[in-house]
């Protein structure tokens, strides 16, 4: 009996469990065969993404600094006379050869001075063969007419110095009183000006006054000296003083010579004219510069570059300068010359570059920005600087394969002017994706456009 009980429930259970066979692959489960089957979940869409090519090429490693254009050479020129401008030769921005005249000074007193000189020239060579030759009855009444003369020029030159200090004596006053209406505000600066010009102008009458009675007086007593030698007749050491006269006269005539020439002030160097700081009429010394001549066929580009890429530089190296008073010019030029020390205030070293500037259009003071090359090498795997993603620390970029983004882990290198060396992850000529990489998931969809 208990027999038969188990086989009907055994035969029960297998009944039940392939009912329950049939309906599942029917595709339902008891009691739900009217319900409709579920699709699977949508893939989400490709993201559109950035691609550019892994590719070899020359890596260049450069250093860009800022600074200022300066002039290959400079001079401020100043004239080597005190004396009053007759001419100005030449302009701000024109172009001069060595010896060109610059401008030239008024030179009557020096010619004065000069004719002078010759006659006092002539006067000790007179002497001197009156001395060497002795003395004819006409020569005694020659010598004594000389003296008359000579006396009578004394007189004139003490005349002239005194007018002359009058009337320095005059201009001091004016001065002083101008000065005090000047501090006062009752005058202008103007009306000050040209009474201490004035000034200036009767102390160098007064000087020119003393320097012909001087020479006059000099005169006196050498016609003097010659009338005694008439009279007694000339010994060894009077020949002597008489040789060494002419030699005077002679040295002070050429030294008046050189004060004219000294008197047009020429170029030093050809060059341009970078500042003009004098006018006709003007009175110039040579503590006060008149011109600034700079050399610009030629030009340095001044480049302050920070301590930490100072190691890299080296003389000799390229540059490539811009300046923005000059959009759209790019200058070539090397290195000549850095500076030993670093500027305290700034710890940058100052860097100069040569180059040309044939068509003078690079001036001093103008902003320039430099690039120098430092190193070239060639054959260097790179991809653009976009492309790179740091994540946990680890730099990582995204390799598109069959429309996936695909996550690759590199070792990067020197990074320079938009690129980045990859030294290791990554073959040459695999697309990466340059710009949409931000929130990339491995092998998520994209789709691929390339760079505008």
């Amino acid at each position: 009996m208990m027999r038969i009980r188990v086989l009907i429930v055994g035969a029960v259970i297998v009944a039940l469990a392939g009912g329950l066979m049939a309906v599942r692959a029917r595709g339902g489960a008891p009691g739900a065969a009217s319900q409709q089957v579920q699709p699977p979940p949508a893939q989400p869409a490709p993201v559109s993404v950035t691609v550019g090519i892994a590719q070899r090429a020359d890596f260049v490693t450069s250093v860009s600094a800022t600074g200022a254009v300066a002039s290959l050479r400079q001079a401020k020129i100043a004239s080597r006379l005190s004396g009053i401008v007759a001419e100005v030769f030449v302009n701000e921005g024109q172009r001069v050869q060595t010896g060109t005249p610059l401008m030239r000074l008024r030179t009557s007193d020096l010619a004065a001075n000069a004719a002078q000189n010759r006659a006092i020239i002539e006067s000790a060579r007179a002497r001197l063969t009156l001395l060497q030759n002795g003395a004819r009855p006409e020569e005694r009444h020659q010598a004594a007419a000389g003296v008359a003369q000579a006396e009578a020029a004394v007189q004139s030159a003490q005349a002239n110095e005194v007018q002359a200090a009058s009337a320095l004596a005059l201009a001091q006053a004016n001065v002083q009183r101008i000065r005090a209406l000047n501090e006062m505000g009752a005058i202008s600066r103007q009306d000050l000006d040209s009474a201490e010009s004035q000034f200036q102008q009767r102390q160098a009458g007064v000087m020119a006054a003393q320097s012909q009675l001087r020479q006059a007086q000099a005169a006196l007593e050498s016609v003097k000296q010659s009338q005694r030698l008439v009279d007694q007749g000339p010994r060894s050491e009077e020949i002597a003083s008489a040789r060494a006269q002419v030699a005077q006269a002679e040295a002070a005539l050429a030294f008046t010579q050189v004060q004219i020439r000294d008197a047009t002030v020429t170029a030093p160097f050809a060059g341009t004219i970078a500042r003009r700081m004098v006018e006709p009429g003007e009175a110039v010394s040579p503590a006060a510069t008149s011109f600034i001549l700079a050399q610009l066929d030629e030009v340095y580009a001044e480049l302050a570059v920070p301590e930490m890429q100072r190691p890299g530089l080296q003389v000799g190296q390229t540059a490539t300068i811009i300046v923005d008073a000059l959009p759209g010019s790019q200058f070539k030029g090397k290195i000549a010359e850095i500076q030993p020390g670093a500027a305290a205030s700034t710890r940058s070293f100052t860097v100069k570059v040569r180059m040309p500037n044939p068509q003078d259009v690079l001036r001093p003071g103008m902003f320039a920005r430099g690039t120098v090359t430092v190193a070239v090498r060639p054959n260097v795997l790179q991809v653009p600087d976009g492309a790179v993603l740091t994540t946990a620390g680890k730099p990582i970029v995204f390799v598109v394969r069959d429309g996936k983004a695909m996550r690759h882990e590199v070792t990067l290198g020197e990074q320079q002017n938009g690129r980045v060396e990859i030294t290791g992850g990554l073959n040459g000529g695999e697309h990466v994706v340059v710009s949409g990489v931000a929130g990339l998931t491995d092998n998520q969809l994209v789709t691929p456009r390339a760079p505008q």
